[in-house]
């Protein structure tokens, strides 16, 4: 993957689904901190981070199931935090 010039870039990230390594998008809001993530052509929800005083808690609204969360979070955390200069 190239060199990402605006933080609202669409990337990838993968997760572990039924034992399966599946590919989301994910497309971050150019307006507020969430972002929403797909299945091949289908969007499975919006998934936002709440900073608590000692914790960063991953939120989500939509198809994305509790189960996911953690995982997507982690994901985007970690490209987030990698990401290519």
């Amino acid at each position: 993957m190239g060199n990402i010039e605006e933080p609202w870039e669409p990337f990838e990230i993968q997760v572990l689904i039924e034992g399966n390594n599946e590919r989301l998008l994910v497309i971050p809001d150019m307006d507020e901190p969430k972002y929403e993530i797909f299945d091949e052509h289908t969007s499975i929800g919006t998934v936002w981070v709440e900073n608590q005083k000692q914790a960063r808690n991953w939120c989500g609204e939509g198809l994305v199931v509790k189960e996911l969360l953690a995982r997507i979070g982690e994901q985007i955390d970690d490209y987030l935090n990698n990401k290519p200069v």
